[in-house]
């Protein structure tokens, strides 16, 4: 098991770079690091990066928070539930101090502290994992029953509950997932960083080295590093190396609309939820109504350049039925948005954040999974210090490897 402490202070913030190695330096005033894709991981390296003294160009080919863009959400999660996965949990203790520290410098309002429930009918060792975990982080948590869930939250029904994993507010956390990419790239901007609108592939590559990005049009862009945190993308740039390591899935959700004047559905008064029972989980309405992802069944294979983005019409019922179901007061409720996205998830879970074995300056960050964006500004640090050559906790290091993803 992770230790809270030697986790926290092995991941402190960055100090300024020295300079990079004699080997990434590069002439006529070419950029330290390219980063291609300014998703959370993306933006979050990018100002890293840029924090650390280094030039740095952002290119993302359809723009940051593009609608095929696994970060362009309305609203995303920070959790510290993790079932028995103590790394993730102590993880995103750190993850949440920086989005505060973020929160505060942006000047933005993007986070809304809310309860987590976990509905249940019996103890599954993950939750009994979890409630170790807490113990050890010294994280706050509650256990509570039928009837005081029936209390606390009326607008759900808990007939086939038997009690929740409750995660306090103190951990758990609803994001402006969109809002805070494009605050993050703001930021990014004003500290002098460059961001450009353009497709970037690997270019021409000499001595171990990548020496240029092709662009679109037949331009292209040297730099003395780069950092592909390219999500779904991944397998289209490196195929021998990343498709037989990612797959890349489609996840959908429906936005509820809530009745006129009730703010049961809404935050602060409606937790988030994850239903261990009859599948999924969802989020109080922030702007766009009660979000709730239904349980997808068999994964399916999703395209992000060609997909369209439209829910399948067996999870809109199936979806529509779980409403009915936990929230009776919206049953029939009228269905006012939908979010077809992905998840570029690797079967371990864990991401990878490493050197690509052929390039010597050249950085991968992608395989976020659904649980990526909560850890995003761990992972642009980690990703900074990989590229500047700074430590990096020893245990991210080998779980984020490419050596602890093999190929499938």
């Amino acid at each position: 098991m992770l230790h809270r402490r030697h986790f926290l202070s092995a991941s402190g913030a960055l100090v300024a770079a020295p300079a990079l190695s004699k080997a990434a330096a590069v002439a006529g005033g070419a950029p330290d690091v390219a980063v291609v894709g300014a998703g959370v991981f993306g933006a979050f390296a990018a100002l890293s990066l840029r924090e650390a003294g280094l030039s740095v160009v952002s290119l993302d080919q359809y723009g940051p928070v593009s609608p095929r863009a696994s970060s362009s959400g309305e609203t995303r999660s920070i959790r510290s539930g993790y079932g028995d996965q103590a790394f993730y949990s102590a993880m995103s203790v750190k993850a949440l101090a920086r989005w505060r520290a973020r929160e505060a410098e942006f000047g933005r309002k993007l986070l809304y502290p809310s309860a987590r429930i976990e509905l249940t009918d019996h103890w599954t060792d993950g939750m009994k994992a979890q409630r170790q975990i807490f113990d050890d982080l010294k994280l706050p948590y509650e256990l509570a029953d039928r009837a005081e869930l029936r209390r606390r939250f009326p607008q759900m029904a808990f007939d086939d509950v038997d009690f929740a994993f409750v995660e306090t507010a103190a951990s758990s956390v609803l994001v402006k997932a969109r809002e805070a990419v494009l605050a993050v790239i703001e930021s990014f901007e004003k500290k002098g960083g460059q961001s450009r609108f353009a497709r970037a592939v690997p270019g021409d590559a000499k001595g171990g080295r990548l020496l240029n990005l092709k662009l679109d049009g037949g331009d292209s862009l040297s730099a003395g590093n780069y950092v592909f945190a390219v999500g779904p993308w991944a397998g289209k740039l490196f195929p021998d190396l990343a498709k037989p390591r990612v797959n890349v899935w489609r996840s959908e959700y429906l936005y509820y609309g809530t009745p006129a004047g009730d703010p049961r559905f809404s935050w602060p008064h409606q937790p988030l939820w994850h239903d261990h029972i009859r599948g999924g989980w969802g989020f109080g309405s922030i702007e766009r109504g009660l979000k709730y992802s239904v349980a997808p069944g068999p994964r399916v294979a999703l395209d992000p350049d060609t997909a369209e983005r439209m829910p399948r019409e067996e999870l809109i019922k199936a979806s529509r039925a779980y409403i009915a179901a936990r929230f009776p007061a919206l049953a029939g409720a009228p269905i006012m948005e939908s979010r077809v996205c992905q998840v570029d998830d690797a079967p371990n879970t864990h991401f990878i954040l490493d050197r690509h074995p052929d390039y010597a300056n050249v950085w991968l960050a992608f395989a976020g999974g659904g649980h990526g964006f909560k850890h995003g500004p761990m992972v642009g640090e980690h990703v900074a210090r990989l590229v500047i050559g700074q430590s990096v906790d020893p245990q991210a290091q080998r779980l984020f490897s490419l050596a602890s993803h093999p190929m499938t």
